[in-house]
């Protein structure tokens, strides 16, 4: 097999455009063009001292890449597939289906709706609607009949096929039913000669190539059979695990226990890695586990008595590779999820401290290192090797966008309506001028209560928006309408986590709320700077102050500071909020002076 190339994702682009793959191949980096997306599967041999695979350009058009970066079948595809063991792939092209060899020629036109892919000979189409029939590797029917579904052969001879009832059976390489059709769901064939099936969708139990039994219906699922010659189950709740082939539980009563294996080790709950011999004993206290890859590691999170929180690689030996001291933490998406390895490539990317991103082996070894630069015609981005010796560059824009932290999120980037805490006195100082305005109006605002009206965002020199008081929720009291009326209220902190982003990092929601805590004393303790100590027993005008409000008097105002958590749905979000309301002698005072009860 020809050598695989590196594939090196670079998120540092101009706004507006995505993250693409750098190709390095023999020493030479590559920016294909039109730019690669991500490649499907691993490169195979061509035959001719060269490697090919499926891949998605940016636009997400799909074509064939060769190991040097460029593209043999360009990227016009609506789909395209890896290659099997036959040497062929299938592809999409204006809505049919055809296949491609491992030079990327067109050797069986696209004239199919739906295909699957070539294995050990066979492959099966679709001709028409819920009409299958297989192919051999010249396009021609390998036999006669129609079968309402089909899928792929695998290593036993068998395949899965649809009957005239729609119940599923196995079909042999003649087309003749070795295994007649009764089941709701059946797996492919392992090659250890067994597969999960279900006669009523209901309970799942594992069968022989002559359709028998090996385990009776029992478990409430079963997936089809892994590399590791396992098969994830499920029992009933808390109760998980995995099966062998003769359907004895290796791995078995466990919650929350991942349905991916990888090197025979397994993620309990983010907590736990385990194999069919038991727990991994690590040589440092883990506190959070990421999958393994095919590469034989997962990345993986410790606690050091020295630095805290460290991320790192854990190796199927049970050891653990902290990353260098100047790394902050893994490269995480758009979508807040851990980016993985890329195909044929064993590094995994880390954002460090000064803003470059690093290329780890399994042993946490910088190989490579992207860094953003300034030239005379502004910004790119740089590649180097573990040598610091510069391997491409990248075309220069006005401005690049660079990753941020997530995991170590700098909780400025989580204030909202200022950008430091350097600016909250001057942002302060606005709200007590728009609760002022806001008092002295008070006709007006009298006049629009009376009248049932809301407040318009434009009705003071400051303006509100939908965090203020009086945007909230309806209240039939003419008094506390009003009074909340008076109010200007703003979210200065904002920290949100979905249901995903908790499940997958159980750690982050108390960070976060410890993020929060240290940023409420910081802004508290500049408040004091330049308003003096604060009350904790603020008289607001209305509705009372949240609980444990820090608030300071300032004329007939009060100026006060909160934080809250709420938890709702597996959701979870930390605020701080300012409010600036007349106390409650200011409003008497403003409502004598109009002459209202």
């Amino acid at each position: 097999m020809p050598t695989s190339p590196i594939l090196i994702r670079n998120p540092m682009k101009a706004a507006g455009e995505p993250p693409d793959l750098l190709v390095l191949h023999h020493g030479q980096v590559r920016q294909p063009v039109p730019a690669l997306l991500q490649v499907l599967g691993k490169f195979c041999d061509d035959g001719d001292g060269g490697a090919i695979v499926a891949a998605v350009a940016v636009d997400g058009r799909h074509g064939y890449l060769n190991a040097s970066g460029d593209w043999i079948v360009e990227p016009t595809l609506k789909d395209a597939r890896s290659f099997g063991s036959d040497g062929l792939a299938r592809f999409c092209d204006q809505g049919l289906w055809g296949y491609r060899d491992l030079k990327g020629a067109v050797v069986i036109a696209a004239q199919y709706e739906k295909a699957e892919a070539f294995n050990f000979g066979l492959a099966a189409v679709m001709i028409g609607n819920r009409q299958w029939r297989y192919i051999d590797t010249s396009g021609q029917f390998a036999f006669d009949g129609i079968l309402p579904h089909a899928g792929p052969f695998t290593a036993a001879g068998l395949a899965v096929a649809c009957g005239s009832t729609y119940k599923c059976g196995y079909i042999d390489r003649s087309g003749a039913w070795a295994i007649a059709p009764r089941f709701e769901w059946p797996a492919p064939f392992s090659p250890l000669g067994v597969a999960p099936a279900t006669e009523n969708g209901e309970l799942y139990g594992i069968i022989n190539q002559q359709g028998e039994w090996v385990l009776a219906p029992c478990h409430s699922q079963i997936d089809a059979f892994n590399d590791d010659g396992l098969a994830y189950f499920q029992a009933g709740r808390n109760h998980e695990g995995y099966l062998d082939a003769s359907g004895v539980p290796v791995i078995r009563d466990m919650y929350k226990l991942s349905p991916t294996m990888c090197s025979g080790i397994v993620v309990l709950n983010n907590l736990r890695y385990v194999t069919a011999r038991g727990p991994l004993a690590f040589d440092a206290t883990l506190d959070w586990f990421g999958d393994f890859n095919p590469h034989g590691f997962a990345l993986a999170r410790a606690r050091d008595a020295a630095r805290g929180p460290v991320w790192g690689i854990a190796r199927a030996d049970a050891t653990f590779a902290m990353a260098p001291a100047d790394m902050l933490e893994p490269l995480t998406d758009k979508d807040h999820n851990i980016a993985g390895s890329q195909a044929d490539t064993p590094l995994v990317a880390f954002l460090a401290r000064d803003g470059s991103i690093a290329m780890l082996d399994r042993d946490a070894r910088v190989m490579f290192r992207l860094r953003a630069q300034t030239g005379p015609n502004g910004s790119y981005a740089a590649l180097y090797d573990d040598a610091d010796r510069l391997l491409w560059q990248g075309p220069p824009c006005a401005t690049l966008q660079l990753p941020q932290p997530y995991f170590c999120a700098y909780a400025e980037a989580l204030l909202v309506e200022v950008r430091s805490v350097d600016g909250l006195v001057p942002y302060a100082e606005t709200m007590v001028a728009a609760t002022n305005a806001k008092l002295h109006n008070i006709g007006a605002l009298l006049q629009a209560v009376e009248n049932g009206e809301e407040e318009t965002e434009d009705a003071y020199a400051y303006t509100t928006g939908n965090d203020d008081v009086f945007n909230q929720d309806d209240d039939p009291d003419a008094g506390a309408r009003l009074a909340r009326s008076l109010r200007t209220r703003r979210r200065i902190f904002r920290s949100y986590l979905d249901e995903g982003e908790n499940m997958r990092f159980e750690f982050l929601n108390d960070e976060r709320h410890d993020m929060m805590t240290a940023m409420y004393a910081r802004c508290v303790a500049r408040l004091a700077a330049h308003f003096g100590p604060p009350s904790l027993d603020p008289d607001y005008a209305g509705a009372a102050p949240a609980p444990d409000t820090q608030a300071w008097r300032i004329g007939q105002l009060w100026l006060g500071i909160w934080a809250d958590s709420e938890y709702g749905d597996g959701d979870s979000w930390q605020h701080i909020w300012l409010v600036c309301a007349p106390s409650r002698e200011a409003l008497d005072t403003a409502l004598a002076s109009h002459g209202a009860p």
